[in-house]
């Protein structure tokens, strides 16, 4: 098998060097070992609980190939905690992260299939959660459309778990379809507008069900830059239904963000709508779904609410945030984030449901440096620190015991192996 790899690879070195002018052949890959000492990481160490400390470890090879007609991208990865297989065994590991086919029907069109990151904007619906070393991706089908500045993608999946003779029911805690519609526009280089939709649909729990309940979130995304100002600002409302409740939910950000020299300084919020737990006579769901969002990028980096609404028992969050930004050079940066964490609505106390705890949750800070050693090689380190409060033990169901932290340090190798327009062939 491996004769034949290597035959198949070299065939394709030497069709890109005589046969095909305008194509493009690349191979690279990533090695990204982290290590993490987690004492309160997404969620409250106790006075019993001693730091765990580890390695993890992502490693991709990359296959990009592009002419006038199509492209073709493959990214197969293995993802480990360093020790976690005996030695002198063969465990099979390696996973295919992304591997899809773009066919370009003209300079405007082009259809996009297979295993593939879906992200967009700033990944707050839809994005591929790098920070995880597996990462997501989708099993999806994009039609993508751009004009005179215009953007617009549709995409879609169905998900089944296997091969079928007749219809199945669909158990893995996933959707069962996606529909998706994006839509982008620049105007005068200063304010970009984009639209997106997204419909995910759930079958019921019943096997013997054909039903499939439908959630729908929809909202523009706004950006201004003007100097060294930027202003963004996003509105989403979702509805439909899950389960026996209709949802009628919203989330609002809004962030400003100005440049002094080498400092840059952001303020936020994002208001992530909660369900009244003290209203019975309440018959909607109005908690917010983030979806398929990277939310270790807004909610603190120590992953406390990273799945919304769970991880706030529909609580919702109100969550604003300072970031100072200062760059020291062209390859060191570093940044701190304060966020102040809220319940957005009631929460009922476990103890007398009648009553709502209180909606303040805590603080966070957290600190990045950032080390862009050469080229290709790039180091990060952080810590952080939670200052939960007393209703955010009752949420995590757990209490809290001397210092919550968590330090990081991560080691990312980008190596590119072969380019075919720095070694192509004049003819």
């Amino acid at each position: 098998m491996k004769t034949y790899l290597k035959i198949g690879f070299i065939f394709l070195l030497v069709l890109t060097f005589y046969f095909e002018g305008n194509a493009q052949f690349i191979l690279n890959g990533e090695i990204r070992p982290r290590l993490e000492v987690r004492n309160g990481y997404a969620t409250f160490a106790t006075e019993y609980d001693k730091p765990a400390v580890f390695f993890t470890q992502r490693s991709r090879l990359n296959v990009d190939y592009k002419n006038d007609h199509f492209r073709t991208y493959i990214s197969l990865q293995d993802v480990r905690t360093w020790g976690d297989e005996d030695q002198v065994v063969d465990v099979p590991s390696t996973a295919l992260h992304e591997g899809w086919g773009e066919l370009f029907f003209n300079k405007l069109l082009s259809l996009k299939m297979g295993r593939q990151e879906l992200a967009y904007e700033d990944y707050r619906l839809l994005g591929n959660v790098d920070w995880v070393q597996q990462a997501r991706s989708h099993d999806a089908a994009v039609l993508k459309f751009n004009k005179n500045g215009w953007r617009a993608d549709a995409g879609g999946a169905f998900n089944n778990l296997r091969e079928n003779d007749f219809k199945t029911a669909y158990l893995l805690n996933n959707y069962r379809v996606l529909l998706f519609g994006y839509a982008n526009k620049t105007f005068k280089e200063k304010l970009t507008v984009s639209l997106l939709h997204i419909t995910d649909g759930f079958e019921e729990d019943d096997s013997l069900s054909d039903t499939i309940n439908y959630r729908h979130t929809f909202g523009p995304i706004l950006t201004y830059k003007s100097g060294k100002l930027e202003l963004n600002g996003s509105f989403f409302y979702q509805f439909g239904n899950l389960s026996d409740k209709d949802i009628r939910a919203f989330m609002a950000t809004f962030s400003a963000q100005y440049k002094v020299n080498k400092l840059t300084l952001r303020a936020a919020v994002d208001i992530v709508s909660g369900t009244n737990a003290l209203n019975t006579l309440n018959k909607e769901n109005n908690s917010f779904s983030t979806l398929y969002a990277t939310n270790h990028k807004f909610y603190g980096f120590m992953d406390y609410f990273t799945n919304l609404p769970l991880h706030t028992a529909n609580g919702g969050l109100i969550d604003p945030y300072l970031r100072l930004n200062y760059k020291f050079s062209e390859k060191i940066n570093a940044y701190a984030d304060y966020h102040y964490f809220m319940l957005e609505n009631n929460v009922a106390d476990l103890m007398n449901p009648s009553v709502a705890i209180n909606k303040e949750l805590g603080s966070e800070i957290d600190a990045v440096l950032n080390y862009n050693i050469f080229p290709l090689v790039n180091l990060q380190a952080g810590y952080s620190m939670m200052f939960g409060t007393s209703s955010l033990e009752t949420l995590k169901k757990r209490q809290k015991g001397g210092h919550q932290y968590w330090g990081w340090t991560m080691l990312t190798f980008k190596p590119e192996f072969f380019h075919s327009e720095k070694y192509k062939v004049k003819q």
